[in-house]
């Protein structure tokens, strides 16, 4: 189970990085703020997370988003060569964003009443297997 879950986050967060190329990308509080029903102070209190987890790793993050954009645009031109130099970062670094982002999940979850929790649980196990099935058909 953990280790679908990790799959599952590493997989979140790199489709994050492809969204985020085409769009701004949604921040926990726009993405789940209603269906958890998120008050305005929680709301407040996440945002404020995430931008400290923004700031604390921004060399990362943007290392990260250049790594998979370089991957991205090696699959697409079909560069073999090129995918297997990037494939190892790459690994590590989706390791360690899933670590990262499971850490601040973890806090982000702390802030929740045991109803939102409950649908949070609900929440990351359809994710789960949304990126289970994404798996299968690649």
């Amino acid at each position: 189970m953990k280790k679908i879950l990790a799959v599952s986050i590493s997989l979140l967060f790199a489709m994050a990085a492809i969204a985020q190329e085409q769009r701004k990308p949604q921040t926990f509080t726009e993405r789940y703020g209603e269906p958890l029903g998120l008050t305005a102070e929680q709301k407040k209190v996440i945002d404020g997370m995430e931008n400290k987890f923004n700031e604390e790793h921004e060399k990362f993050l943007a290392e990260y988003r250049q790594t998979m954009s370089d991957y991205r645009e090696a699959r697409q031109a079909n560069d073999q060569a090129k995918i297997d130099a990037l494939k190892p970062k790459m690994d590590s670094q989706r390791a360690e964003m899933t670590k990262l982002r499971g850490v601040q999940e973890e806090k982000i979850e702390t802030t929740l009443t045991d109803d939102q929790k409950a649908k949070w649980s609900k929440i990351k196990e359809e994710r789960a297997a949304r990126m289970k099935e994404r798996d299968q058909h690649q």
